[in-house]
């Protein structure tokens, strides 16, 4: 089984390293928990980089020693202008995996730029982010996320969001969303409530 870290690599510095290496300890203690050694900051290679690139860390856990395959890409945000609801039967993606068919089909089913997943009519997250609605005066997060991403976790844990169950209905009482993963910070990519379209009947 693969699994990825997405790592911002800024200036030369990788940024909430600490955070990934969280994750990803938790990923060999479900896995391997005999071996629980493995430290990004000797893996990743010391790179004096202007700018900003998405790492891509993939590592397999089906060999004795975990494998890594490391790729850099300058980091170029995707144009994000609308979202759409879409509904879908609940699937397990509390590890980020590298295989991400389920998230790709629901993807298909919409013609926005990037979708909102409900399961049960709560929210959980877009097909790459982890969601922030505005309410006038706070940022606030799903506590039912698919994924709990380092983002996600760094700004709990910095109190610059709060965590509260959101459903569907509840979309209509906020002004935007932020969307937030490792490379982008909170109102770095922000999509207006009015620009999101909602499901007219259940899957």
């Amino acid at each position: 089984m693969r699994f990825i870290e997405s790592i911002l690599l800024r200036d030369g510095q990788y940024i909430n390293l600490d955070f990934h290496q969280k994750r990803m300890n938790q990923v060999f203690e479900v896995c391997t928990p005999e071996n629980n050694s493995h430290n990004l900051s000797q893996i990743l290679p010391k790179l004096k980089l202007p700018g900003s690139y998405k790492v891509r860390v993939v590592y397999d856990m089906d060999t004795e020693d975990a494998e890594y395959d490391i790729e850099f890409a300058e980091y170029l945000p995707k144009r994000i202008e609308t979202l759409e609801v879409v509904l879908s039967r609940p699937f397990d993606y509390n590890m980020k995996y590298e295989d991400r068919g389920k998230i790709n089909e629901l993807e298909k089913r919409s013609k926005a730029d990037d979708i909102i997943i409900s399961f049960n009519n709560m929210i959980t997250d877009g097909s790459y982010f982890n969601l922030v609605f505005w309410d006038g005066s706070d940022w606030l997060t799903p506590n039912t996320p698919l994924l709990k991403g380092v983002r996600r976790t760094q700004l709990l844990q910095e109190k610059r969001i709060k965590e509260v169950s959101i459903r569907i209905e509840d979309l209509f009482a906020f002004e935007k969303v932020s969307l937030i993963n490792a490379m982008l910070d909170l109102q770095e990519l922000t999509v207006p409530v009015s620009s999101i379209h909602f499901p007219k009947n259940d899957d």
